[in-house]
């Protein structure tokens, strides 16, 4: 069984929203995520029901930023949840964080990885 994480949605750059690809940013409860950075596909549980997501961790070294975030981009969702509480678990890891030349690069690999997330 996969370790359950616990937070709540706080509000983030809304840079994913304007790519495409919008994203609840987690503050978690216990601090206490212990992966490396990159994409995963997790499972996220929102008001009691169970969505399929792809999970980021890490600092967008695209945009040159340094603090470490944890933002989900669910599939097939499209509430607006700030301060609500989320847990989510980790079903999968895609890839390695990684800084692309430039935000088209980034939105390419998003729609490659959104697609993993759909095929998992």
């Amino acid at each position: 069984m996969h370790k359950i994480y616990n937070g709540k949605v706080i509000r983030g750059l809304g840079k994913g929203k304007s790519y495409g690809f919008p994203t609840i940013n987690i503050l978690l409860n216990n601090n206490e995520l212990n992966i490396n950075c990159g994409v995963y596909v997790a499972e996220v549980k929102v008001n009691n029901q169970t969505f399929k997501g792809m999970l980021y961790v890490g600092t967008r070294p695209t945009f040159d930023l340094l603090e470490t975030t944890i933002e989900i981009h669910i599939l097939e969702f499209n509430e607006v949840i700030y301060n609500q509480d989320v847990s989510f678990q980790i079903l999968y890891k895609i890839r390695n964080e990684i800084k692309f030349s430039n935000t088209k690069a980034l939105v390419k690999q998003l729609h490659q990885d959104r697609k993993m997330v759909y095929n998992y």
